[in-house]
Formats: structure tokens, sequence, C-alpha cells
């Protein structure tokens, strides 16, 4: 596993406890004070580790969550290099996505004081990381093969890259679908809360492993084999997102009324519709497929934005 100096994206400490975390709070100050004793100093740190606790599990779920995009984002910036398209910005972004990356496994080993994560010990979570971590290892040696200009392109790391990503993908939704599992609040707003969460975080991984299946059928790469699979991609992205802005009842989803988050949603719909073509028709030209790649960037940016806001809030 690498030692990399690491970067990651910060997410709001009290968001998908809050409500939660809120009432048991009143609660348990409610007690404290009916109690009268001494014990105010035992009781008051019962509290904050109530809050530490919650917002480490949260931390934990949301930075899981994230790699599966990453997995995804990977991928696409190895295929954007290998192919001369605005190299130095993919490496900056594959560097990143690869610090980012291994951060989230570093944080579930050893711990990270600064997130206040402590290292993980239940032996089921420990079995996923270490699949993770043995595909990591192998994985991570290909990408660093794209880090410096002057390296030229390895074909073979490459072929590793393009075929193993969607593994690293499936082994990263296991670890998540298990941290929530173990992690659940069993009430109907946490229910809806989560599961509204996992299909904006499959909209955020769906932005990066679309863009990187139509570029490879662009490239005519493995056409076949990519062209099924952005189909299913396709289909899902458009029934996920129709599914936050207007709800699905086959899906289990209720459509989300805060206000903000709506209209940030329906903005990312109108963008997609931009490129919706691009995606289905069988061939398109180097501009279009240079539009694809900015308004990819747009959407990835929005499905984040989109993410960060459902996380802070239990409004639906």
């Amino acid at each position: 596993m690498l030692k990399l100096k690491l970067s990651i994206i910060f997410i709001n400490k009290y968001s998908l406890y809050g409500v939660v975390m809120k009432k048991i709070y009143l609660l348990l100050l409610l007690f404290s004070l009916l109690l009268k004793a001494n014990n105010q100093l035992e009781i008051t740190q019962m509290i904050n580790n109530i809050f530490q606790e919650a917002s480490q599990k949260k931390d934990i779920i949301a930075m899981s969550a994230h790699n599966k995009m990453l997995s995804q984002k990977i991928a696409k910036d190895v295929v954007m290099i290998v192919n001369g398209i605005d190299v130095e910005d993919y490496r900056y972004d594959l560097i990143h996505s690869t610090q980012t990356f291994n951060d989230f496994l570093l944080a579930m080993y050893e711990g990270n004081k600064e997130r206040a994560i402590t290292k993980t010990t239940d032996s089921e979570i420990l079995y996923e990381l270490e699949e993770i971590k043995d595909e990591w290892a192998v994985f991570c040696k290909h990408i660093l093969k794209f880090y410096k200009k002057e390296n030229k392109i390895d074909m073979t790391s490459y072929q590793y890259i393009i075929n193993n990503n969607e593994k690293l993908l499936r082994l990263s939704h296991k670890l998540t679908q298990t941290l929530k599992s173990k992690n659940r609040l069993n009430t109907n707003s946490n229910k809806v809360m989560e599961h509204t969460l996992k299909i904006a975080d499959r909209q955020k991984m769906l932005t990066q492993k679309m863009f990187k299946e139509k570029f490879l059928i662009y490239i005519g790469e493995d056409k076949k084999r990519n062209s099924i699979r952005l189909r299913g991609s396709i289909i899902l992205f458009q029934n996920g997102l129709k599914g936050l802005i207007y709800g699905d009842k086959k899906r289990g989803l209720i459509a989300v009324s805060n206000p903000k988050i709506k209209v940030k949603l329906e903005k990312m719909w109108k963008l997609y519709q931009k490129v919706k073509g691009f995606y289905i028709q069988k061939k398109i030209n180097k501009n279009e497929m240079r539009q694809l790649a900015i308004i990819e960037r747009l959407l990835l940016l929005y499905a984040t934005e989109i993410v960060s806001m459902i996380e802070n809030t239990l409004e639906y």
C-alpha cells in the first residue's frame, strides 16, 4: 500500500446523523439535569463521545463511497493521458485521485487523528479491506507508470487499469454497503437519507464511468463490450437523476423536496440533456468528444455538490 502525502475532500462534520444526534443530545442533557449529581463531567464526556462516534462513522462511509467514483475517475484519467488529451490536467487529477483513494485505506488501517478516525478492528470490515488492499497494491503500481511526463506510455499498465478498474469499483461498493449496514440508524428519516445518498453517490460515479466507456468506444477499443456497458450506465444515470427529481416508487425513491438541492438536480438534468445525444449516438466527431469532456467535468462537480448538500440536510 502506498505511503503518500495525502489530500482529501473534507465533508461537514454533522450531516448524516445530525437530527438524530440532536435528539439524543437533548435527552441526555435533560437526564443530566434531573440527576443533579456530581457526575456531570462523565455525562458531558458521554455526550461528546456520541457526537464524535457519529461523525467518525459518517466520515468513513462518505470516504468509502467517494472511492467508488475514484476507481472510475482514475481509469478515465489514464485513458485520456494515453491518448494525449490535456495530459498535464489529467495527470494532476490522476495523482490527486490516487492519493485520496490511498488516504482512505490508511485511515481505516492506521486511524487519522486529524479526522478523529480510529483504526478499524471489526473482522468483517478488515477482511473486505484486505480484498481492496490486495487489488489496490497491484493497481497502484500500474498507476505510477503515468505519474511523470518523461515516462513512456506503458501499454501493459494501461491494459491492466482498463481491465481491472471495475473490480476495484465492485470491492469498494461491497465495503461501503458493509459499513452502512454496521452503522445504520433505524429511523424512517435516516432510511430515506441513506437510499437517497446511495443513488446520489452512484450518479457521481456514473459521470466518470459513462465518459470512460464512451471514450473507449470513440478510440475503437473493445467497442462491443464497452457499448453494452455504456447502455447500462446511461439507463442507471437517467433513472437515478429523474428519480431524485421526481421520485420513483419502483426504485424506492422519494423526490427531493429541499429547494436548493432540487434546483441543483434540475440544472444537472439540463446539462446532461446537452450531451445525451453524444452518449447515445454510435459515432461522434472530435469536436463533440471535446464538448463531452467539458460537460463531464461539470456533471461531476454538480454531482459532488449534490451529495454534499444531501448529507447536510434531512429535509425530504
